[in-house]
């Protein structure tokens, strides 16, 4: 399943992108790949990612192992702006 996501984050994309690829190795064992990250052209602050999971209930298992939930809450990311959404194609 691949999923859109968008949220937001308090330090700014570069900070978010470079904690976002040092963790790549753990989403990896996880079966999250990711098909693309961007910023919005006029807010930096502002991140899209496509990301392609088993399932949503995988991921957000991911999400709340304490160790991953710290490195997304030290990228910066404001969890409340988070949207996550399953495509097809």
């Amino acid at each position: 399943m691949k999923l859109v996501g968008t949220f937001e984050v308090t330090k700014g994309y570069e900070h978010w992108k470079k904690a976002f690829l040092a963790h790549e190795s753990k989403r990896q064992e996880w079966g999250i790949s990711t098909v693309f990250t961007g910023m919005e052209a006029e807010n930096n602050n502002k991140v899209h990612v496509c990301i392609e999971v088993e399932s949503m209930d995988k991921l957000q298992e991911f999400m709340q192992i304490p160790d991953n939930a710290k490195v997304i809450e030290e990228a910066g990311v404001t969890l409340e702006t988070q949207v996550m959404i399953p495509i097809i194609e």
